[in-house]
């Protein structure tokens, strides 16, 4: 039996799939790391939030409680105001991990249409190695069906 003479691309082309099922799957764990990236960045938004909030009225109650210098309100002022800040930057790290997440969505689904397009390859090539070798079986019987014919001998025939 002849051998299917694009075994080598169908070789190639399962390679591809191979390759391309594993960038899905590196792909698919990196954007799950990206989630839970995002989860605990807003975690600590929140936590921050809630300590500012709970900080915030501690000290005006203690501010309310004396009587201080403008330098020790303007202190108290700048204080406040860096906690403000502090949120700000927690606000700032969901927003880029958000991006992130966004961008490992991107690359997880271009990996999963890139497997897509190998498999149907692959399985295009495959199916046109079905066809091929059934060719190639009719034609082995074909052409052993005709080396019989040349050796049979004809009974209308005189033999002597």
């Amino acid at each position: 039996m002849a051998v299917y003479p694009l075994r080598g691309l169908k070789e190639i082309r399962e390679r591809r799939l191979n390759d391309s099922t594993n960038s899905r799957i590196l792909r698919g764990k990196q954007l799950e790391q990206a989630k839970m990236e995002l989860k605990s960045k807003k975690k600590a938004l929140d936590d921050y939030i809630a300590w500012r909030t709970d900080e915030e009225k501690r000290r005006y109650a203690k501010l309310m409680q004396g009587r201080y210098p403008v330098s020790e309100i303007q202190k108290f002022n700048a204080s406040i105001k860096q906690l403000y800040t502090d949120e700000l930057t927690y606000q700032e790290a969901v927003r880029k991990a958000e991006k992130q997440v966004q961008e490992a969505e991107r690359i997880f689904q271009e990996s999963q249409e890139l497997e897509r397009q190998s498999r149907k390859k692959l399985k295009k090539l495959e199916n046109h190695e079905e066809i091929w070798l059934f060719n190639e079986k009719v034609l082995q019987e074909r052409m052993a069906d005709q080396e019989l014919e040349d050796f049979r001998v004809n009974p209308d025939r005189d033999i002597r």
